[in-house]
């Protein structure tokens, strides 16, 4: 597969287009002025920086117009995009760098204390703030006005030719650099235009990180993909999506937390959000009861699972599915195979058989920055393994039960937390739950809930434990309850569970 440069068709086809409004700084980018920009940065590279194909380029920023051209423009001349999560440390961003390799580091002015320490370390001279330019350091805007503004076209691109880095969590141990592929963003944007009906007239809103695949793809890059308009916003804000969402937004892709925080707001109540056509959601399981709160306002939100590896879009259930099945994830979408694994004996489940799920399919990454045998332990016989538990129903549609390294074992018994998540999430009052297993010398494991109230709530432990005893069986119901303030979280909006372990695993 060859993969053309889209960015270049639309600024001709469409030139006056808008394809990205800033909703920090107010700036409205046409698809001529975004080609444009990507192509004064492309230039910039290649020509001040020498850089080359294959060479990294780091950035460290919040979601901003800026970030799209920069990613495009990386993509013009081949270089490799290494998309840095501002919400790390220094010293985690230093062993991202020790391991991507960098030639050049960009950072948004906000981070200026963290890029400068970070270029330093890897004794970076390419080196620039999306800010005033100072000695050392070059500034954004001021290397854009000094190129010519010619069109740089990308040549058409090969499937596996890598776009840019996207690094995990690392929550089962060092961070690893994801190939981000064009085939692999090519195959998302079709799969995702395909199952959520994008289209030229759309208006996305897109609220999540772009150091994050779905920040990035669901559906930032599809859409400009379909040349439609995509409202960023710098960092998630309640009461601002509540707005556009109103006024201005017809396409809404957000985590759980996300759809959780919008129904907590006092506003949610009454708004009017007739003009959204489409809304999606995924990163983790959603708990039923806040689907069922948001089709009591005729919202159908389609549910849908993917990963960093997979580019992400797997799943996405049509509005049919959602209303009907609350909690599948659906079928796999166009472009992917899925199936479901004995995790022991590795053999093909049937219906309603809980194991590991597998796929395989052109979206999904060839494999880890500079790790081949992380890569080779990724995949089986060309599927991916997942490491999530899953299960089909008699029609096929799919359920994504929880992460198999979540899971704990009780007494001989399997507990999914997000079961047991779930059910506490119905409880009147509670805001946030997240459950992990902890050592127990009779049971081996026993659950732990980490419960999180609303505002002027009274819940006892006892109660949560009785709740959850009167829903599941006995020996899913936790054995401790904790409350905090709020719970852990990471900068994908996920529930942290390593987070929750470290702080709450050790003792009862």
């Amino acid at each position: 597969m060859q993969i053309p440069d889209w960015l270049v068709k639309h600024a001709r086809q469409f030139p006056d287009k808008t394809a990205l409004v800033d909703l920090y700084d107010g700036r409205r980018v046409s698809y001529a002025q975004l080609n444009e920009r990507a192509c004064r940065f492309a230039e910039f590279l290649r020509e001040r920086w020498q850089i080359k194909p294959g060479d990294r380029v780091a950035v460290l920023a919040h979601s901003s117009s800026d970030y799209v051209e920069m990613l495009y423009g990386c993509g013009k001349i081949g270089a490799v995009m290494v998309c840095l999560n501002w919400r790390l440390s220094v010293d985690e961003l230093k062993g991202i760098a020790e391991d991507a390799q960098p030639a050049a580091l960009v950072w948004g002015a906000e981070f200026d204390q963290t890029g400068t320490a970070l270029a330093d370390a890897c004794t970076l001279d390419r080196r620039m703030i999306v800010a005033a330019p100072r000695a050392g350091v070059a500034g954004y805007e001021a290397a854009l006005a000094e190129m010519s503004g010619a069109t740089i076209e990308m040549p058409w691109r090969a499937h596996d030719d890598v776009w840019y880095l996207l690094y995990t969590a690392g929550t089962t141990g060092k961070p690893k650099g994801v190939l981000q592929t064009w085939g692999m963003a090519f195959t998302n944007a079709v799969n995702a235009i395909l199952a959520a009906g994008l289209r030229r007239e759309d208006v996305l809103l897109s609220v999540l990180p772009y150091f994050h695949t779905g920040g990035l793809n669901l559906y930032m890059n599809p859409m400009i993909m379909c040349a439609g308009t995509t409202l960023i916003m710098r960092q998630f804000d309640v009461y601002k999506t509540l707005e556009l969402l109103e006024r201005e937004a017809t396409v809404m892709f957000g985590v759980p937390a996300i759809y959780l925080f919008l129904s907590q707001h006092p506003r949610f109540a009454a708004a009017d959000f007739s003009r959204v056509r489409n809304w999606a959601c995924g990163g983790a399981p959603i708990p039923k009861v806040l689907l069922e709160q948001y089709l009591a306002k005729k919202i159908v939100i389609c549910f849908g699972f993917g990963m960093t590896e997979t580019g992400p879009t797997v799943f996405l259930t049509d509005e049919a599915t959602a209303q009907k099945k609350v909690g599948t994830v659906g079928r796999p979408v166009m472009y992917v195979e899925a199936k479901v694994v004995d995790s022991a004996t590795r053999q093909p489940l049937a219906a309603n058989q809980r194991g590991e799920l597998l796929l395989r399919g052109p979206g999904i990454t060839p494999g880890y920055w500079n790790k081949p045998e992380a890569t080779a332990k990724a995949f089986e016989d060309g599927w991916l393994c997942t490491g999530d538990i899953a299960y089909f129903d008699e029609d096929g549609d799919y359920y994504i039960v929880d992460r198999s390294k979540d899971m704990y074992i009780s007494g001989g018994e399997n507990v999914y937390p997000a079961e047991v998540e779930n059910a506490i999430f119905q409880m009147e009052g509670v805001a946030e739950a997240a459950v992990i297993g902890v050592h127990d010398a009779k049971w081996g494991e026993v659950g732990k809930a980490i419960v999180a109230l609303k505002p002027g709530a009274e819940v006892t432990a006892e109660q949560v434990i009785a709740h959850c005893k009167a829903k599941l069986a006995g020996f899913k119901a936790p054995k401790y309850v904790v409350f905090v303030p709020a719970v852990a979280r990471n900068a994908a909006g996920k529930i942290d569970k390593p987070t929750s372990r470290a702080k709450f695993g050790d003792h009862a």
